[in-house]
């Protein structure tokens, strides 16, 4: 019976050492729909994180943002952004419907991927409308983050 635990908890650490279990073994992507009038139109967002592949997480993304039900013109335009692997993604809008203002970013850490995503929803947001731009969505793709 012991030389069975060992076995199995040997089988573990090296499932653990390949990455199968592993927090970091973590795929994510993220997935963006926009047209040339975002006022008009919205826009589209899909994102995965925690797939075993990152193959898995770019289909899962692009899946979750063409059924985007909020901004359908935008969601047929989805297209893949990023996709990554121990870092995090942030979405930043201007919560007011008919408004410019969208930004997404992925990188290290969450903090700077919401500061990075802010940034550029200020950048398109407007003069009059920039202080209104808000952090919608941040996540990581490994829970020690």
């Amino acid at each position: 019976m012991s030389k069975i635990i060992a076995v199995n908890a040997l089988g573990a650490l090296l499932l653990l050492m390949a990455g199968v279990w592993s927090p970091a073994a973590a795929n994510g992507a993220l997935a963006v729909g926009t047209t040339s009038n975002v006022v008009k139109d919205g826009v589209a967002f899909g994102t995965a994180i925690n797939y075993q592949t990152e193959a898995e997480a770019r289909t899962a993304a692009l899946t979750y943002c063409k059924n985007f039900k909020g901004a359908p013109k935008a969601a047929a335009q989805c297209r893949l952004v990023g996709a990554f692997k121990g870092e995090c993604y942030a979405i930043a809008m201007d919560p007011k419907a008919g408004t410019p203002g969208a930004g997404w970013a992925i990188a290290a850490t969450k903090t700077i991927a919401e500061q990075r995503a802010m940034e550029n929803c200020k950048a398109t947001a407007g003069s009059g409308r920039i202080e209104f731009c808000k952090i919608e969505e941040a996540k990581c793709d490994d829970v020690k983050k």
